[in-house]
């Protein structure tokens, strides 16, 4: 009974530190933005995690929303009122019962008055079951809605941000906004502020019920509210600011995951393992550290709580036998109201404590949320303003442009850049990677505004139009495309995102849609995909090859038919054949409209209106190709480097016979194979979800036997629980006796009422003690814990192979949450909770042992008649609040998906200006989670209200038959007492038991989450440094392929390669040419060892490479991607990731990664830098342009001194210049320090075996070997000269990229 006991059982902290407190870092330069109301936002007023920022999340609440929260303040302020009305009633049973003992009443009268009062508790009983049904439901349901219109507001404040934002590292982890913070925000305004309005109201009532019994003795009894309120508020405050630290800390850690997660082939490549979990680990133990500081702080808290609580007891008995003596009292029963309505007062302090802990946690969340939404975005994505002609021509002008990125504000990228792009004509441009090509793409669709100077459409300064207006009269196509998940239909739709066609039938769309593919050269593929338009196309558009992907996002960029498109290196990514086709639809859709192409294969610009060449921010030269060529300056110098040397056949038939054959048919088909239905991934992960069935106890066995090091705080933690726990049993024996002493007159009572007395305090300072070493050691293990297994799903994540990254559920944003989510269940549970649940069962084992050994009548009656439905409610309760806990966090997870894909794909969502139809499809997916929730909570609230009411019945069972064993003299009122006393608190502790079952079911869930996980990774995964690696021999490798056969594990009925046999001797540097999605880059996947082949071998230097360790194995290789991968952190340190980590502690030297960069063609670069080497890359290192991230990566891949260096489209991101450099470096590489003469010795000197896939085949034609692939097979091989004379496809491809064809 919340009353008899000042029970500290309830006075638990329920979640003593983080609770997912993966919030988010706070954005800086928050503008002064104003709320819709007009006053000022929260962010510049408060500090972080204020109150102001709590109150504010109450705002979203709708007028209905009003009503509800009304109706449950009412029922949370009644049934907080319920219990100090139980006092009343208890100390009128406990005159009663005096009045029985010294003969004022007979055993007819006492057991008629008995019964009367037992009726009251069935009243309080009906009362309280209705009113916590009412409230919980109610708030539980308006926090639902509150939270669901909060994330929708979020991510429409975080979306219309302008893009420098994005590439800020302050701008933490917008997808950890999305759960976390919100996640925190939901708890902190459902139940657990009902229960801290709900103690509140206690807290009042209680004092209005002792003060209206007995003043003088409340007064003096109430010394120990301030002390606890007191310790509270400075123990609390401190907590929350170590509370905001480590929310910003665990941030940066989800920040870099999110990166990491979206790359993991890179690190499978690099063994990257030990380097990416290590400064992952770094971050972590900056929070423990901070955790750490926690311990004295939960120490004092709850030990000083404890101490009052019982040192109160001791003090009001003292006082109110000496009043009671003295006539002051006139029956005892006040002393007891006034007692326990004082403790109860206190208790319910107590109770606010934790829910405190939760609802500053969610004002602290809150106040990050509101930084993002109260930040003025610089150029407003969602903004109405600005015109928005009739009608756009399409001249675009640039006048004395100057420009720097807000992120590396002393490097300037254009300088005094002027230019004019004429309406209807085609103007290219061209230099090196970055020289700030893109970056005129970038002030053209208004991602950022210029310095000085002005950029303007039609004659009128870009800023005067309205956005959106804008973007969706500008189209753009990027260097590398980025599609949604969802199916080939609604990507190419999204291109209809904000023009008048958005609205038009699916019919109309469906038509629309097929000619932009047509155009864009898609149609021909997307009708061989199983279900044509309407197949989905996974994350980011993964189940596609990279030429497909180009290819629909062209056919989406020309869908609304813009006046003005912008072609970012939009054909980087396709094969010759279809390049050459895309480019004649682009030629197509170029006319009567304004083109800006940027492109580093010069094939693809020679017919541009005007050619403009850049370096260094400035215009060098512009004209026509052939008035370039002529002028003898640095274009005509590129189209050298890049002419393929062939001499164009003076007989064309033949050509106008292949082409329609090779570009129609080997394209269309080759790519046939690429997308299959998905199966059912349910179907595998049944046997993963089979294992979720470890129970707690097990689970709990198996964490504590890995964490051997904690076993001494567990020995004391132990000590602290039996302690807490014997404390119920010794409370019920004094308490009996002090009620003996009121049965004695004179002297004697006032004696034996000063040792009893005394007795209360020497429990209170035990409770001291224990509680000190409780706290203490519930954070020390907590911060441990915590850290220890954020670190394993990290790792484990990390390690798994392709596969488990190919499955829907596992995307980038969905590990993240788990990586948040998890660890932090681990911690809710682990943390005090795990001390007061011990506490719990220790106090109910020996209370029912102490009752049924006292009176085992009344205790066996009461053990079975009052507890098993105590237990059963809260059991229930358990298994109700499971699936609802699983159901809502499923249901926001998918939101949550929608939002972090919005975000990592933001440039194109400005571009596509989708900004309204991302929000809607956000909004959609959240509306239903309200709806489908509150028919959950209606039924599961059935259960709780039971659970916190239920300890009415008990008592009233309690007192009518131990009142009548009393009455007929079968027990003694010590015995009834000691019985009663014993049981009801062993009630209220199973009681409050419950309000923990939340965080036991989630830390199983949790626990098992991360041991399927830790299963599920392969054994040669698990060495952070393989054996022998550092042993490797030195020469080039001979690679054997024979007879490959492969599909994707998740598509097994789609064969992507078909027989391949290649054999590659040792130091050749062979090339893989073809149609987008024929098998190669599936080829170097298998030679990387992503995945091994569905049949067929494939032997290095003679060995089945099954055979060798996986890491050993990648220690000779180094990959280059088409689309680079850098992680937060330094050049260096991304460069030196590619140095084979031994487990020896080697240091590559600044002198080693330079020359890898001077390889690379990127030293000089690096040198312009300010911190040089020291320069930070910034998230996925989009501070730095595509051909310098490209570059930084080949270092990487050139640091390692791979055997086998393979190059996917490694140059495709490079300008003309930089290629070539790059080029004859790679070729000197490949060829390493060769000794011999001819030529065949010459490779067999060689150091490297290079194997690269490649579209511009002006990089390959120097290779010993090309295989062209179609439809999954080797369709030609041989030189660049004999597969030229061969008239077959390579020929074809040829003709397509020759430049003075």
């Amino acid at each position: 009974m919340a009353v008899v006991e000042g029970s500290p059982s309830s006075t638990s902290i329920r979640d003593d530190g983080r609770k997912q407190g993966d919030a988010v870092v706070p954005i800086p330069e928050s503008g002064a933005a104003q709320n819709e109301d007009g006053t000022d936002c929260v962010s510049n007023k408060c500090e972080d995690g204020s109150l102001k920022s709590y109150f504010r999340i109450f705002r979203y609440t709708d007028r209905i929303g009003w009503w509800t929260h009304a109706a449950a303040l009412t029922c949370m302020i009644a049934s907080g009122v319920l219990l100090p009305l139980m006092d009343l009633v208890f100390g009128k049973f406990v005159t009663v019962f005096n009045n029985f003992i010294t003969g004022k009443a007979t055993p007819a009268e006492f057991r008629s008055s008995l019964n009367d009062y037992t009726l009251y508790f069935v009243y309080l009983f009906i009362a309280k079951l209705v009113l916590v049904y009412i409230w919980t439901t109610l708030a539980s349901t308006n926090a639902i809605r509150i939270t669901r219109s909060l994330r929708i507001d979020f991510l429409k404040q975080a979306i219309r941000q302008e893009i420098a934002f994005f590439d800020l590292p302050e701008a933490g982890s917008i997808s950890s906004h999305v759960t976390t913070n919100a996640n925190l925000v939901n708890q902190g305004i459902s139940e657990k502020l009902g229960l801290a309005i709900q103690a509140i109201a206690t807290f009042f009532a209680a004092f209005v019920v002792a003060f209206a019994v007995q003043w003088k003795l409340t007064l003096i009894t109430i010394c120990i509210v301030p002390v606890i309120v007191i310790v509270t508020g400075i123990c609390m405050g401190i907590d929350a600011k170590q509370e905001n630290e480590i929310m910003t800390i665990n941030s940066r850690a989800s920040k870099l995951a999110e990166e990491v997660f979206a790359s993991v082939k890179t690190a499978h490549a690099f063994w990257a393992f030990p380097k990416l979990s290590g400064k992952y680990a770094a971050i972590l133990d900056e929070a423990k550290a901070v955790g750490a500081r926690k311990s004295p702080n939960y120490a004092v808290l709850f030990s000083v709580e404890f101490f009052c609580v019982y040192a109160g007891y001791g003090l009001a008995f003292w006082q109110g036998i000496r009043m009671y003596k003295e006539g002051e009292v006139s029956e005892p029963g006040q002393i007891v109201t006034v007692i326990f309505a004082v403790l109860l007062a206190a208790q319910a302090l107590t109770q606010i404590a934790p829910q405190s802990v939760v609802i500053s946690k969610a004002a602290a969340a809150a106040h990050q949320l509101f930084q993002v939404i109260d930040r003025e975005s610089k150029i407003d994505s969602l903004s109405e303003e600005g015109i928005k002609p009739a009608k756009c021509r399409g001249d675009i002008e640039l006048q004395d442009a100057v420009f720097a990125y807000p992120s590396r504000p002393n490097i300037q990228v254009l300088r005094n850049f002027s230019l004019a792009i004429p309406a209807n004509k085609t103007t290219a441009i061209v230099g090196p990677s970055g020289s700030g090509k893109s970056t005129i793409v970038g002030l053209v669709e208004r991602w950022f505004a210029p310095l000085s100077g002005t950029v303007t459409v039609d004659g009128r300064n870009i800023e005067e139009y309205n956005l959106q207006w804008l973007r969706t009269n500008v189209r753009l196509v990027q260097q590398e495309p980025v599609l949604l998940e969802g199916t080939v239909f609604q990507n190419v739709v999204n291109g209809l995102a904000g023009t008048p066609m958005a609205d038009l039938s699916d019919e109309e769309k469906q038509r629309l849609v097929e000619d932009a593919c047509r155009a864009a050269y898609a149609h021909e593929f997307i009708e061989k995909l199983p279900e044509g338009y309407q197949t989905q196309i996974g994350q980011r558009g993964s189940m596609l090859s990279g030429g497909q992907k180009q290819r629909l996002a062209i056919a989406r960029s020309v869908i609304a038919n813009p006046r003005i498109l912008l072609l970012d290196e939009a054909t980087s990514a396709l094969d010759p054949n279809a390049e050459q086709i895309v480019q004649k639809a682009l030629n197509n859709v170029a006319v009567g409209r304004t083109m800006i192409v940027i492109a580093h294969r010069l094939s693809t610009i020679r017919n541009a209106d005007n050619i403009v060449v850049m370096s260094n921010g400035r215009l060098i030269e512009q004209g026509t190709h052939d008035q370039l060529v002529a002028l003898g300056g640095t274009y005509s110098h590129l189209v050298r480097v890049q002419d393929l040397g062939q001499e164009p056949d003076d007989d064309d038939e033949p050509q106008k016979d292949i082409k329609p054959e090779v570009g129609g048919a080997v394209i269309a088909n080759t790519t046939s194979n690429v997308v299959e239905a998905v199966p059912d991934v349910n179907a595998l992960d049944e046997a993963a979800a089979k294992k979720d069935n470890i129970n707690l106890l097990r689970c709990l066995f198996i964490i504590m036997r890995e964490q051997r090091v904690l076993w001494p705080a567990f020995f004391w933690l132990g000590i602290g629980c039996l302690a807490g726990g014997a404390t119920y049993p010794a409370l019920a024996i004094i308490f009996s006796r002090m009620m003996d002493a009121f049965a004695l007159e004179g002297d004697k009572m006032v004696e034996r009422g000063n040792f009893f007395s005394l007795m209360f305090f020497v429990v209170a300072l035990g409770n001291l003690v224990a509680y000190a070493v409780l706290g203490w050691f519930c954070n020390v293990i907590a911060q441990k814990m915590v850290r220890f297994y954020r670190y394993t799903i990290f790792d484990c994540v990390v390690r798994q192979d392709m596969t488990f990254f190919d499955k829907p559920g596992n995307s980038p944003g969905a590990l993240v949450s788990h990586l948040s989510k998890e660890p932090e269940s681990l911690h809710e549970l682990l943390s005090m909770n795990m001390g007061v649940i011990a506490v719990v069962v220790v106090n109910l084992l020996s209370s029912c042992i102490l009752a049924i050994v006292i009176g085992w009548k009344l205790g066996l009656v009461l053990v079975f008649g009052a507890l098993p439905p105590l237990v059963s409610s809260g059991y229930l309760r358990i298994r109700l609040e499971i699936k609802l806990d699983d159901d809502t966090s499923d249901r926001f997870a998918d939101s949550t998906g929608i939002a972090s894909e919005a975000i990592m794909a933001i440039r194109t969502i400005s571009s596509l200006a989708m900004e309204r139809q991302i929000l809607d499809r956000y909004e959609s997916s959240l509306r239903c989670i309200a709806a489908t929730s509150v028919k959950s909570l209606t039924w599961t609230m059935v259960w709780y209200a039971l659970s916190q009411s239920i300890s009415f019945l008990a008592m009233a069972l309690g007192f009518w038959y131990g009142g009548r064993l009393v009455s007929f003299g079968e027990y003694t009122v010590t015995q009834f007492y000691t019985v009663f006393i014993a049981i009801i608190f062993s009630g209220e502790a199973a009681a409050t038991f419950f309000t923990y079952t939340t965080s036991i079911t989630k830390a199983q869930h949790a626990a098992n989450f991360i041991f399927r996980l830790r299963d599920s990774v392969l054994p040669e995964n698990k060495d952070d440094h393989p054996p022998d690696a550092s042993k490797r021999s030195n020469g080039a490798v001979t690679i054997d392929c024979q007879a490959l056969e492969f599909s994707y594990p998740l598509r097994p009925n789609a064969r992507v390669l078909k027989g391949v046999s290649v054999n590659i001797p040792p130091g050749q540097f062979v090339a893989f040419v073809g149609a987008s999605g024929c098998g190669k880059t599936t080829m170097i996947s298998l030679l990387e060892r992503f995945y091994d082949p569905t049949s067929g071998t494939i032997l290095f230097d003679g060995v089945d490479y099954k055979h060798v360790h996986l890491g050993r194995y990648r220690a000779n290789i180094a990959l280059v991607q088409q689309e680079p991968v850098l992680y937060q952190g330094s050049i260096r340190e991304n460069i030196a990731m590619g140095v084979i980590d031994n487990g020896e502690p080697t240091t590559v030297s600044d002198e080693e990664i330079l020359e890898a960069c001077r390889q690379a063609n990127i030293d000089s670069f690096i040198a312009s830098l300010p911190e040089g080497l020291s320069t930070p890359c910034g998230s996925q290192g989009l501070q730095f342009s595509g051909g310098q991230r490209q570059r930084i990566a080949i270092a990487r891949a050139l640091v390692r001194k791979p055997r086998l260096l393979l190059l996917d489209e490694a140059t495709s991101a490079l300008d003309t210049e930089s290629e070539r450099v790059v080029q004859a470096a790679l070729d000197a590489a490949a060829k390493g320090e060769g000794t011999g003469d001819g030529d065949g010795d010459e490779r067999q000197g060689r150091k490297r075996t290079t194997v690269a896939v490649a579209h511009r085949l002006s990089t390959i034609k120097g290779a010993d070997r090309i295989f062209v692939f179609s439809y999954g097979r080797i369709a030609e091989a041989g030189t660049h000269e004999e597969l030229l004379e061969r008239r077959g496809m390579y020929y074809e491809m040829c003709l397509g990229q020759s430049l003075d064809g």
